[in-house]
């Protein structure tokens, strides 16, 4: 696809008429529906494998903790549905880390690691040309390290109350200044949801950028993000259609919906990054040209 001319830039309506082209010619569509049906399908097996992983540490409370936590900044109306079985798995003592069960847990919790990886590369235009052994290596340790990392937030829930409580009683005339958890809650979720965001951008594509590459469409991806959770909680709650539709599998079916819209922005996200990507390309080509007299 070519790219606008323009030596200023390209206007916010050109690049977002660019972007949502190249969406469509990548038949982001389809793309968006793997993606979501993969992702559904493996959060609970990774669910089981952060409870695993937890009690392997030997608190099985932590994975309970952060959970909660982001239960508690998830759309209401969304995640009702999901809440009951999610409690059920939580409940369940797991420490069997190493064993053949935990090994097939991962294996399915990579599928929604794996259409996430293709859809960046349809989107940033790459061909990939990584082995597959390395591919099966790069979803595992991804797995590994995204339940790595929601442990390492829960250990910091559980102690930020008692380092917030030992500042009051050792500085008193702090405690007014201080916040809790509960005030951080959106905003820790958020910086969350940026931070993996970039980890994807950046680790998943067969071919590295650089933060500043990345930065727009994952900001983009975050901000639409956040209003599509607060516009579709407002319709579930006024003009739920779903349960007419599908009766009791309604709030499932909700889900997945949602999921499938989040995919759709997540490859859009990309699809932007490489149009900005295109367009500084060619307007260091025109510059070189210039330099050389040929224009």
């Amino acid at each position: 696809m070519t790219a606008s001319s323009d030596d200023d830039g390209p206007s916010i309506a050109a690049l977002a008429r660019e972007s949502f082209y190249r969406l469509f010619a990548d038949e982001a569509i389809p793309l968006a529906g793997n993606i979501a049906f993969r992702s559904v399908f493996s959060i609970f097996p990774f669910l089981i494998f952060l409870t695993a992983l937890a009690g392997f540490f030997g608190n099985d409370d932590l994975a309970g903790g952060v959970v909660t936590f982001l239960l508690g900044v998830a759309p209401a109306e969304l995640v009702k549905p999901l809440v009951p079985e999610i409690r059920s798995i939580l409940t369940v003592p797991r420490t069997g880390l190493l064993s053949i069960s935990a090994l097939i847990t991962i294996w399915s919790a990579m599928g929604g690691v794996d259409s996430v990886r293709v859809g960046l590369n349809r989107a940033y235009d790459i061909r990939e040309t990584r082995s597959t052994w390395w591919l099966y290596v790069q979803n595992v340790l991804f797995v590994i390290g995204s339940a790595i990392f929601l442990l390492i937030v829960a250990l910091l829930i559980v102690f930020a109350p008692v380092v917030i409580q030992v500042i009051e009683l050792r500085a008193p005339a702090l405690s007014g200044h201080l916040v809790t958890i509960e005030q951080l809650r959106y905003p820790i979720a958020i910086l969350m949801l940026t931070a993996g965001l970039l980890f994807c951008h950046r680790v998943l594509p067969a071919k590295p950028r650089s933060v500043l590459e990345v930065l727009p469409g994952v900001v983009l991806t975050v901000v639409v993000w956040v209003i599509m959770s607060s516009a579709f909680s407002i319709y579930l709650l006024n003009f739920n259609t779903f349960a007419s539709t599908y009766a009791s599998l309604s709030g499932v079916f909700a889900a997945m919906f949602f999921v499938y819209l989040a995919a759709l922005v997540l490859i859009l996200g990309g699809e932007v990054n490489r149009v900005l990507e295109v367009r500084r390309i060619m307007r260091m080509q025109r510059y070189r040209l210039r330099e050389d007299g040929e224009v």
